[in-house]
């Protein structure tokens, strides 16, 4: 059947009346391991209501599977992807350095540096390629989970098995770095391992030790260590060419204001773990030092951002000006 001149023309100039953000709609996507439920998944609702206010409609959709969904924003299905600081790093290597081993310790001091990334002045910085960081929240310091008390000492770790997620280069490096076995795992993977006893050792945030029952891989002989080995952050990445700058500034200032409220939900989940003690006084040097020699490396490698890594010290030395290194001349 043909359709009448007169209908198609009519089609048309409908078309062309809309407005460009009904032709272009956006989808901002969200790695979240528990679906569209849970704490990220409202904050991310209530980010889609500030940001219909400042203009910039968007739905949103959720991955359970972060590996999935960074594919989807590679071929352009996703216009944003909040994922973790790891995967964000390959896409925005300077922000994506943030998560960096032993790179800071304190949630003061991630403050500072959230904050002070979402200074326009490093707006530039925050883009690399056809990408942008648009926001960033703590999600927690990663800290090691051991199923063996008794592995007590860095030394002792040594020849242990470990879950490394094989997208994190960072990881592999690291492990080799201090003699662990590197057992190659992903975020769907690496907690079941760990609780069935295949790894000796994880490094995870707090947040995921109830949903993902790591209480079962600790059991009663084992121990979480008290010790910050990176601070890990959720980034919001975007194809900055379906944004405007002025937007994507104003969302990086708005994630910085939902500081405290992510620290919320992180000091309760720190709360519910079980066998949760700081290492000997004797091993915690040992600890720190194992901790930046693999930052050093790891720089030296090119996994992390040079200039972020010269960020964070000056942050590392503000928070605390006695720190040994704050008068060493060194540049990391």
């Amino acid at each position: 059947m043909t359709l009448p001149k007169h209908f198609i023309a009519g089609l048309l100039i409908a078309l062309f009346c809309l407005p460009v953000s009904a032709l272009h709609a956006k989808t901002l996507c969200v790695f979240s391991l528990v679906g569209a439920q849970g704490d990220l998944w409202e904050q991310m609702r209530d980010y889609q209501v500030a940001a219909a206010g400042e203009g910039e409609a968007f739905s949103l959709r959720v991955f359970t599977d972060e590996r999935v969904a960074a594919e989807d924003l590679k071929a352009g299905f996703c216009d944003g992807l909040m994922m973790t600081g790891i995967k964000a790093r390959q896409f925005v290597p300077f922000s994506g350095s943030v998560d960096a081993i032993g790179g800071l310790q304190r949630y003061e001091s991630l403050e500072i540096m959230i904050r002070l990334l979402a200074d326009p002045r490093l707006s530039q910085s925050m883009r690399h390629g056809a990408y942008e960081t648009a926001g960033i929240l703590p999600l927690g310091a990663a800290y090691l989970f051991i199923n063996d008390r008794s592995i007590n000492s860095v030394e002792k770790m040594a020849g242990r098995t470990m879950a490394v997620f094989d997208n994190d280069r960072a990881q592999m490096l690291m492990a080799k770095h201090i003699g662990v076995r590197p057992e190659l795992s992903d975020v769907s993977n690496f907690s079941s391992k760990f609780n069935n006893g295949v790894v000796d050792v994880v490094a995870a945030p707090a947040v995921a030790y109830l949903p993902l029952e790591l209480y079962r891989g600790v059991g009663v002989k084992g121990v979480v260590v008290k010790m910050p080995t990176a601070q890990l952050t959720l980034q919001l990445v975007m194809r900055h060419d379906r944004f405007s700058s002025d937007f994507m500034a104003w969302s990086r200032r708005y994630f910085a204001q939902q500081f405290d409220r992510a620290m919320t939900v992180i000091r309760r989940a720190e709360e519910d773990l079980l066998f949760f003690y700081p290492p000997p006084d004797k091993d915690r040097p040992r600890y720190a030092l194992m901790m930046n020699e693999a930052r050093t490396f790891l720089v030296e490698s090119g996994v992390y951002h040079r200039e972020t890594m010269a960020l964070m010290k000056k942050v590392r030395c503000k928070v605390a000006a006695q720190r040994a290194e704050c008068g060493d001349g060194s540049q990391w």
